[in-house]
């Protein structure tokens, strides 16, 4: 489930997939922090919840969990498999996010 990054980074509205993805990575990097015993830092919850939003615009359920798990086990994979492309694609996920504004004294000024 490769996304077309470069697509995803100039687009106004993301497509559901790639909004999903991007939630789904979200998720992913606060499972990873969490696990590890780490503080989830605020901005990471504000990228989560804009995913989940820019899904739902994009037609996703609100409810929707296994979805959302298929999307994560997908991601899962594909971060054993092509562990450079998994940190690409959830970099650009943030970078987006912040860049639209998502986390409040982060986005464009």
């Amino acid at each position: 489930m490769i996304l077309p990054m470069l697509v995803l980074l100039a687009a106004d509205a993301p497509s559901l997939e790639e909004a999903r993805t991007c939630q789904a990575h979200m998720e992913i990097m606060i499972q990873d922090v969490a696990r590890e015993g780490g503080h989830v830092a605020g901005p990471t919850w504000f990228i989560r919840d804009w995913w989940a939003l820019k899904a739902i615009e994009a037609g996703a359920p609100e409810d929707d969990d296994a979805e959302l798990a298929a999307a994560m086990a997908g991601l899962g994979a594909m971060s054993v498999t092509e562990p450079e492309q998994f940190r690409a694609e959830r970099q650009a996920c943030v970078d987006v996010a912040i860049e639209a504004g998502a986390v409040p004294g982060m986005g464009p000024e």
